[in-house]
């Protein structure tokens, strides 16, 4: 969702700080996916972590980059709470107009992407007999895909341009998000509750699907939303404090973490809220330079997720075409990737999904 850049500190919120966590968490996925560089058909082959370019600083990606999912997950759920929670409450926006602003926001580079790796997974497999990484790619899944409901059974068949699948849960989320505002549950004590009720399911185990977790994230960020709104009406005194005590309790998660006593998972659910507010703080650039480059960070999300995997398809297939041997230990070949995909991601932004959101809302909006 692109965020306004030129908001008023005192009448709403100046979003650059979750422009730039939205960023983070995009390389987070992406470094962890390099390993896909590896396979050779669902399996890696003579891979090995730690041998990978950057492997000492980058390692906590590398080893658990997928938490940047459950990330966005909260960063959606401050978003939503900050832009729909009241107007849909109040019924200012109608299912049709929420439904069209999310399907044109989302679907058209999806259906782009799926039809670019379908092309691709059928000439991958006639290169090597196997479909590379994701093995599920048949009609049934592809139907699934075409509906964005990929995930939607909760089996964690990946299928044709696999990270599509966070997108499909939220995509549930935002239905059950709308249903709770138009019910009037946008209170703090509400969000903690449905927060408490998917980590009781969570803890217990009663179901493996993944829309326990993202209702858990994605009402993590829509309290954290909550929470600002709440500290932006204090003194900067106690701001400051929160913040400090916010950033106390991330130094003690770390070490926690990293001596293998705090799961990656509940780590990232502290570090996500108190990232969230210390960057809405501190990020407050003056130079219209720089609030342009964050706000193009930003807008690259979207597009760098869906265009990774791709990409990574389409060298498999010239590397096996072609015989090249990709050097994939080197750092620069990292960073190369880095920034082609990103590169790639502001084109597309500007290219496709701007005027393909544009001519969707004018043609599915009220008449």
């Amino acid at each position: 969702m692109p965020i306004p850049s030129t908001l008023s500190r005192q009448t709403t919120h100046n979003l650059l700080g979750l422009e730039l966590l939205r960023f983070a968490c995009a390389v987070s996925v992406l470094v962890w996916h390099y390993q896909h560089f590896y396979f050779v058909g669902a399996a890696p082959v003579g891979f090995v972590p730690s041998q990978q370019p950057l492997y000492a600083l980058l390692k906590p990606f590398y080893e658990a980059g997928w938490l940047g999912v459950q990330a966005f997950w909260a960063l959606s759920g401050f978003i939503f709470f900050w832009k729909y929670a009241r107007p849909v409450a109040q019924g200012q926006v109608s299912a049709q107009r929420f439904a069209v602003l999310r399907f044109s926001r989302l679907y058209p580079l999806h259906v782009l992407t799926l039809l670019i790796v379908a092309g691709l997974a059928w000439w991958y497999r006639q290169l090597h007999g196997v479909d590379y990484v994701y093995a599920h790619n048949d009609w049934y899944h592809f139907a699934l895909q075409l509906a964005m409901a990929s995930d939607w059974p909760g089996r964690s068949e990946w299928s044709f341009n696999g990270p599509i699948w966070s997108i499909s849960i939220e995509v549930l989320v935002y239905a059950l998000f709308f249903v709770l505002c138009r019910l009037g549950l946008t209170r703090w004590w509400q969000a903690l509750g449905i927060i408490g009720a998917a980590a009781v399911v969570y803890a217990l185990k009663l179901t493996p699907h993944p829309i326990v977790l993202c209702v858990f994230f994605f009402y993590l960020g829509a309290l954290t939303h909550l929470a600002h709104e709440a500290l932006l009406k204090q003194p900067r005194g106690p701001q400051r404090a929160v913040h400090i005590i916010g950033l106390l309790a991330v130094a003690a998660g770390t070490a926690l973490v990293a001596s293998g006593k705090l799961r990656p998972m509940f780590y990232v659910a502290l570090l996500t809220p108190v990232a969230l507010l210390a960057l809405l703080d501190w990020v407050q650039p003056t130079s219209k330079a720089a609030v342009r480059w964050i706000n193009t960070l930003g807008n690259t999300t979207y597009a760098s997720y869906l265009l990774h995997f791709p990409l990574q398809l389409l060298l498999a297939c010239l590397s096996s075409a072609l015989g090249w041997h990709l050097p994939l230990h080197e750092p620069a070949w990292l960073l190369a990737y880095l920034l082609t995909v990103f590169g790639l991601a502001s084109l597309v932004y500007q290219a496709v999904e701007v005027p393909a959101q544009t001519w969707l809302r004018q043609r599915l909006g009220p008449r």
